[in-house]
């Protein structure tokens, strides 16, 4: 019995001990697993996260590309500025000469070069961060100064900030960046994608003070800088044309006003002057409205210098001559009953064709013009540019108001031939004037003549595609009717000293803000000179002055300093021939 009892407790101890065999290789298999997972995988994961605690990825910023004036001065540029980081825990492992100081004394230490009270630095130095902006806007040199410390935990980086050297000259048609470097206006805003670039990369091992691991991982993608822009503008005919233009605004106490000078071969502007002017380097000083450029955004009624586009028209359609003979009334009805009349009354006159547009008569005008038919009134204007935009494309740029002539009612089918009903800005009412004095040929403006590429390498911009809008004959007659104006009639005060003149004398009313109808008055001149061989066309624009109004008060002496400085400045001979201008009056 119990030899039985032994033989079956045999294999139940036989059975224990081969789970406990099992259970231990199972254990020893899950020992050996973890033990390689800890010394393999888990090593690598951990040598893993080491190295991802130590890798610091920083942006390379591309420079921006400079804008630059046609002499080459600078208008626009970009200056290396560095912000000072700190690790709070580094920082508060400073010594000096064997003696722990802590961010307290970093703090005191940093406070010279920076130019500031410790008690200022030392809530930005002291506590757990890793990183923390201690002070941004810091030159080269200051940097040096504050590295030549040796504090641990004290780094920079670099970012750059747009600067323009040249202050408000042309600042309203260079633009300006925000704080955070986004284009806002002008050639700025224009050409932001070209003048960026393309930002690059760099990823490196960083040790306890900050400082890149020779041989650790260091990866760089390059920045790729971006272009420049070389403008037309002559800085110094921008800055006299600045002066004279604000100082009328001041004189004629005007809400705003304008120069353009072209050059009339090469359509390259040569000034584009606002006032109010803004300094870039400082936009918030100025309104906002008075941050751009209203040369191209702002519209207005040309008014009489609109009358150059119907006469010019009817020379070309041979529909009248210069000394072709008007009696000209006072008030005149049309025979859908509308009636016009002069600006101010007067008996009826014997005047020619060119004494119309000399004594500025919009009852003349619509006498001679209506011989156009409404499709070709509409025709000539859209081929002298109204109602289009200039290829120069910049920031809001309009391109005015013209409607087609089947939309014009019973009075505006008369006004436009008079500059009303119609609206334009200041580049397209000099580029009127301009094609007429380029014997009827449109060359269209510019403001960017070329690009300069990172190694300094400059590559001109092709100039746009010239048109002709009248004959040669239709300009040349034109234009010495226009110098008639100039000698004769409304736009006396335009005459520049030893050079022959030609113009056209503008006052319109301005369109109200809100409510429509009416408030106040636009001033213009737009001309050429010299008369008998057009170098420069320049028109002068003042909004809404509330002393003197009338174009050929207001605006023609502005025309004249200008014209009369350009000539100097461009060293042209004075006029060597007498007009032979047209008869004004008939008996």
């Amino acid at each position: 019995m119990a030899k039985r009892t032994r033989e079956a407790k045999t294999p139940n101890l036989r059975r224990r001990i081969a789970i406990i065999a099992v259970l231990s290789v199972i254990v020893l298999v899950i020992t050996d697993v973890r033990l390689f997972s800890i010394q393999g995988m888990d090593s690598m994961k951990l040598a893993e996260k080491a190295l991802e605690n130590r890798l610091v990825t920083r942006t390379l910023p591309a420079d921006r590309g400079q804008i630059v004036a046609a002499d080459g001065t600078v208008l626009a540029d970009s200056v290396s500025r560095y912000q000072l980081v700190v690790d709070q825990e580094n920082v508060a492992q400073y010594k000096k000469d064997g003696k722990l100081l802590g961010a307290w004394g970093a703090a005191e230490a940093l406070a010279g070069p920076l130019k500031t009270d410790p008690g200022v630095l030392y809530p930005k130095l002291v506590g757990d961060k890793r990183w923390n902006p201690v002070a941004k806007g810091l030159t080269s040199e200051t940097w040096r100064e504050v590295d030549d410390l040796g504090i641990l935990g004290i780094s920079a980086e670099e970012y750059a900030v747009r600067s323009y050297p040249s202050g408000a000259v042309a600042g309203n048609l260079v633009g300006f960046l925000s704080s955070d470097g986004q284009a806002q206006a002008g050639l700025e805003l224009a050409y932001d994608e070209q003048l960026s670039g393309k930002d690059g990369q760099q990823q490196y091992e960083r040790g306890a003070r900050g400082e890149i691991i020779p041989l650790g991982d260091n990866n760089i993608r390059a920045a790729k800088d971006g272009d420049g822009i070389r403008t037309t503008i002559d800085t110094n005919m921008q800055y006299y044309a600045q002066q004279a233009i604000t100082e009328q605004v001041k004189k004629n106490k005007a809400e705003s006003g304008s120069v353009v000078v072209k050059e009339i071969k090469t359509g390259n502007l040569v000034a584009a002057a606002d006032a109010p002017s803004v300094d870039p380097n400082n936009p918030g000083k100025v309104d906002g409205a008075d941050r751009g450029s209203r040369i191209f955004t702002d519209v207005f009624e040309p008014g009489s210098t609109a009358k150059m586009v119907t006469a010019a028209a009817l020379l070309d359609q041979g529909l009248v001559t210069p000394d072709q003979q008007f009696t000209v009334p006072d008030t005149w009805k049309a025979p859908n009953d509308e009636e016009f009349r002069d600006s101010s009354p007067h008996p009826d006159q014997k005047l020619t064709f060119a004494g119309i547009l000399a004594e500025s008569s919009n009852t003349g005008t619509i006498l001679a013009g209506q011989a156009l038919t409404e499709a070709q009134r509409y025709e000539y204007m859209k081929k002298f540019g109204f109602g289009s935009k200039s290829p120069i494309g910049f920031p809001a740029e309009t391109g005015g108001i013209l409607h087609p002539y089947q939309d014009w009612d019973g009075r505006t089918k008369y006004t436009v031939m008079f500059g009303q009903g119609v609206a334009a800005n200041a580049i397209q009412t000099t580029d009127v004037v301009a094609t007429i004095a380029n014997g009827g040929v449109y060359v269209p403006s510019r403001l960017v003549d070329g690009t300069i590429s990172p190694s300094g390498k400059t590559i001109p911009v092709p100039p746009g595609q010239t048109t002709r809008v009248v004959s040669e004959k239709a300009a040349d007659q034109t234009l010495a009717m226009l110098e008639g104006v100039v000698a004769e009639g409304t736009g006396k005060s335009a005459a520049v000293s030893g050079y022959r003149v030609a113009g056209k004398t503008g006052t319109a009313q301005a369109p109200a803000a809100e409510g429509g109808g009416y408030d106040g008055y636009t001033a213009s001149f737009v001309g050429v000179i010299p008369a008998e061989d057009p170098q420069y066309a320049i028109s002068v624009t003042l909004q809404r002055p509330r002393k003197g109004y009338y174009g050929g008060t207001a605006a023609a002496p502005v025309f004249s300093d200008v014209a009369g400085y350009a000539m100097r400045h461009y060293k042209i001979p004075p006029s060597q021939t007498e007009p032979d201008l047209p008869a004004r009056e008939w008996k």
